[in-house]
C-alpha cells in the first residue's frame, strides 16, 4: 500500500497517463518540451534575414552576414498546482470490500484523482497554447497578460464589408487565404514548410457555404468533410474546425478559438518552444528541481501526504511549463465577421 503514495510512483503515473485532448498544446508545443535549470525561464523571439547570397569565387573570403535577430525574454515560470483531499471516511468505506481489495481500490481512487487533475492541467495548457498562438498568454481571468509575444498588428485582421465570410457571394476566401499565406512567408523570414489553420464553428460553416470553396470541394465529399471537421489540403492549407472549450471564472463556457475566428499558422521547425521549470519541492526525487521518472525529466510532479485532523490524504500535481511562440510572424489571427 505504501508504494502507492511514493512520490516517484505518483509522478511516473501521472506523466504516463493518456494525454487529454489538448490540440494546440500537443501538436505545436509538447514535442519541444525541455527542462530549464531554474524557475527563471529564458526564451528567444526570433527573426532572420530574407536576403539571398551572391556568388563568390573560390579564392574570395566568405561573405559576412548579420546574425539572426533574437529578443531574449526572461520571466518567472507560471505555476499551476491542483490538489484534492481524500477523507479517511472514504478509505474506511473501502475496507468493507476486504483487506485484499483495499490496495486495488485505493489505486483506482488515486488514478481517478490524478486523471482529473491532469485534465485541469491540460485545459490550462491548452488555454495558454491557443492564446500563445494568438500572441498573448492570459491568466485564468482572461484579462491579466502573463506574456506578450508581440504579434504584428498587420497579423491581426478584422474583415469588414463584403470581405466578411457571411457574405457568401462576394467574400473571396481563397484569395484572402492566399494573401495571408504570402504575408506570413514575407514577414516570417523562416523556412515555412506548410500551412495549417484552425477556425471556430461559425467560420467553418460559412467557409463551406462560400461559392469558391464549394467549387473546390468534390460534391461527394462535402457532407463527409463537414462532419469530420478537417480538410487535409485546400488552398494549400490543412483546414480544421476547432470546438474545444472551457469554463471561465464566471462559470461561463468559453471557446479557445472564437466562433468566427480563423487562425492561420505557417509551420517551421523553430516556431515554438516549451521550457518548463523544475518543481521547487524538498521532496522531489534527486533533489529540488530534478524530477526524474523513468530516467527522464518530466513536466508534471505529483505527491501525496497525510492530514491528521480531519483525517485523510492529500493528492497533489504541479506543473510549470510555458508555451512559447518564438516566431510570431508565422501566425495570422482573423476575425471573419
Amino acid at each position: 500500500m505504501d508504494n502507492l503514495f511514493k512520490i516517484r510512483t505518483l509522478t511516473t503515473a501521472i506523466n504516463n497517463l493518456n494525454t487529454p485532448q489538448a490540440v494546440f498544446f500537443n501538436r505545436f508545443f509538447a514535442p519541444k518540451g525541455r527542462m530549464e535549470t531554474s524557475d527563471r525561464l529564458a526564451f528567444d523571439i526570433l527573426s532572420g534575414s530574407s536576403k539571398i547570397l551572391k556568388n563568390l569565387s573560390v579564392t574570395a573570403e566568405a561573405e559576412i552576414r548579420e546574425q539572426t535577430s533574437r529578443t531574449t525574454v526572461t520571466m518567472t515560470a507560471p505555476r499551476i498546482a491542483p490538489k484534492k483531499f481524500i477523507p479517511i471516511a472514504e478509505l474506511n468505506a473501502m475496507r468493507a470490500f476486504g483487506a485484499q481489495a483495499l490496495p486495488e481500490r485505493m489505486r483506482d481512487k488515486i488514478a481517478r484523482e490524478q486523471v482529473d487533475m491532469l485534465n485541469e492541467i491540460a485545459r490550462t495548457w491548452e488555454f495558454q497554447a491557443v492564446n500563445a498562438m494568438k500572441g498573448r498568454i492570459y491568466d485564468s481571468d482572461g484579462k491579466s497578460i502573463l506574456v506578450d509575444y508581440n504579434l504584428p498588428a498587420t497579423h491581426r485582421v478584422q474583415l469588414t464589408g463584403t470581405d466578411v465570410w457571411t457574405d457568401l457571394d462576394d467574400a473571396l476566401i481563397t484569395t484572402q487565404i492566399d494573401e495571408w499565406q504570402r504575408l506570413i512567408s514575407d514577414d516570417s523570414e523562416a523556412n515555412i514548410t506548410s500551412f495549417v489553420a484552425y477556425m471556430g464553428s461559425s467560420a467553418w460553416s460559412n467557409m463551406l457555404k462560400n461559392d469558391d470553396i464549394r467549387e473546390l470541394l468534390a460534391p461527394a465529399k462535402k457532407e463527409l468533410i463537414a462532419t469530420a471537421g478537417t480538410i487535409s489540403n485546400l488552398v494549400n492549407t490543412e483546414l480544421n474546425r476547432y470546438l474545444g472549450s472551457y469554463i471561465d471564472n464566471s462559470d461561463v463556457r468559453q471557446r479557445y478559438v472564437g466562433a468566427n475566428e480563423f487562425i492561420l499558422i505557417g509551420m517551421s521547425d523553430d516556431m515554438t518552444d516549451l521550457p518548463y521549470a523544475p518543481i521547487l519541492d524538498s521532496e522531489a526525487p534527486n533533489g529540488v528541481g530534478n524530477v526524474i521518472a523513468g530516467g527522464r525529466s518530466v513536466p508534471i510532479f505529483s505527491k501525496s501526504w497525510l492530514r491528521r485532523d480531519p483525517s485523510g490524504r492529500w493528492i497533489k500535481a504541479e506543473a510549470r511549463a510555458l508555451p512559447v511562440l518564438q516566431r510570431p510572424e508565422n501566425v495570422i489571427v482573423v476575425q471573419t465577421v
